[in-house]
């Protein structure tokens, strides 16, 4: 029974090693996965900066591109010393692992040594047809020829075993050393990445203090445009508003009327968040959901009820989901935009140079909507994009596929 329940818990033990190191594995692919995303955001936003330095010497812009690009590496060193302590916990659980087999090793070979003793002890064959015929009866010689067979066969288990484990312990050191060496190249990564940040901080030192003589200025500029963000943002609201109130045959409504076809595809729009196509094929945020510090002037707080994304000069906008195309509009101090239904949900396309479709199409998922415009004065390409419930903005971040 002692025994019994001493397997047991070796079994239980292995067990929840076996697990841990699963957990770890898998965690360690999830932190390789958001690496490589971040990698390629920093790509990205080279040669975003690099477009935008051909067109434009603006010391702000170069700012704001510099800020972007030294708050996704510190992201990236953020998830390389995640993996590092996740490697470490690898490595400390792949040692346990191996002290529990060179103790069951251990454990093995001493079992063994007692067979080969007792094997050599009866190993004449006089010896077990003596020991087979002194037996009383039929029954208990063959228990004993059983016996014989069984000690035989157990003999020849116990061998496998011992050659098993000596595989599993040369297999798991390998991978140890595997481990180790991946270990050591993150730390040689953060350390690059590091030095770059270093590099790229003295630079926004130095431009923060080229910028601080016109910071005013620049805070006038910044009020100026918000001002005219948010006059766009009530002109937007407003065309949904009208939609709603057309919907329900009521000007004071703040839900839409929906037939059972706007339901489906309201329902159909819901079961997609977090996996809706992204609205342009390559681009970065530079402006989140909600509000914020601005990225140069510190003290002057920014709102954004969508996110902006820039992109290569001439980039597609393409619709994210089924729907119909609400309103295609334009209004003074701000390029065109779209407006696509789906279902009590709207998603919104502003800052476009030129625009495919018209009010009343009928739009599927990545159907192409217009060509978003590049600023000819900074160099910037760079779509708004909103999700609306309703009237309610809601973060597009959290519906699209990350």
């Amino acid at each position: 029974m002692r025994l019994l329940s001493k397997t047991l818990f070796y079994f239980f033990l292995f067990s929840v090693i076996q697990l841990n190191a699963q957990d770890y594995q898998e965690r360690q692919k999830k932190l390789e996965a958001q690496k490589i995303s971040l990698k390629k955001e920093i790509s990205q936003i080279n040669n975003l900066i690099a477009d935008s330095k051909k067109r434009s010497k603006n010391l702000a812009n170069d700012l704001e591109d510099l800020q972007l690009k030294i708050s996704v590496r510190d992201k990236l060193i953020n998830i390389n010393n995640s993996q590092l302590n996740n490697l470490t916990s690898i490595i400390n659980n792949q040692n346990d692992r191996i002290a529990r087999l060179e103790s069951d090793l251990t454990n093995l070979k001493t079992e063994y040594e007692k067979i080969i003793y007792n094997s050599y002890k009866k190993r004449s064959t006089q010896m077990k047809l003596m020991f087979l015929f002194a037996s009383e009866n039929i029954n208990q010689a063959f228990k004993r020829f059983q016996y014989f067979k069984q000690y035989s066969k157990y003999r020849k288990k116990q061998a496998d075993r011992i050659v098993k484990v000596q595989n599993e312990i040369e297999d798991t050191v390998d991978s140890l050393v595997i481990i180790k060496n991946q270990k050591q190249k993150i730390i040689q990564e953060n350390q690059d990445i590091k030095k770059s940040l270093s590099k790229e901080k003295k630079q926004q030192d130095d431009l923060f203090d080229s910028l601080l003589k016109n910071q005013k200025n620049y805070a006038a500029q910044i009020s100026e445009k918000e001002k005219q963000a948010k006059l766009i943002d009530n002109e937007i609201e407003k065309l949904i508003r009208l939609a709603i109130a057309e919907s329900n045959k009521n000007k004071n409504s703040t839900n839409f009327a929906l037939t059972p076809e706007g339901r489906l595809v309201s329902s159909n729009f819901q079961a997609n968040r977090g996996r809706l196509p992204w609205p342009v094929k390559e681009g970065v945020i530079v402006r989140r959901f909600g509000t914020q510090p601005h990225p140069v002037v510190r003290t002057t707080t920014i709102n954004s009820n969508g996110i902006s994304i820039a992109t290569s000069s001439n980039s597609i906008a393409y619709s994210v989901f089924d729907g119909e195309v609400l309103s295609v509009y334009g209004f003074s101090g701000g390029n065109p935009g779209v407006l696509i239904r789906h279902g009590k949900y709207i998603s919104n396309y502003q800052n476009l140079s030129s625009i495919f479709v018209k009010k009343g199409d009928k739009i599927n998922a990545n159907d192409e909507i217009g060509i978003v415009f590049t600023n000819e004065s900074n160099g910037k390409t760079i779509l708004k994009f909103n999700i609306f419930n309703e009237l309610k903005p809601e973060n597009p971040v959290i519906w699209l596929d990350n």
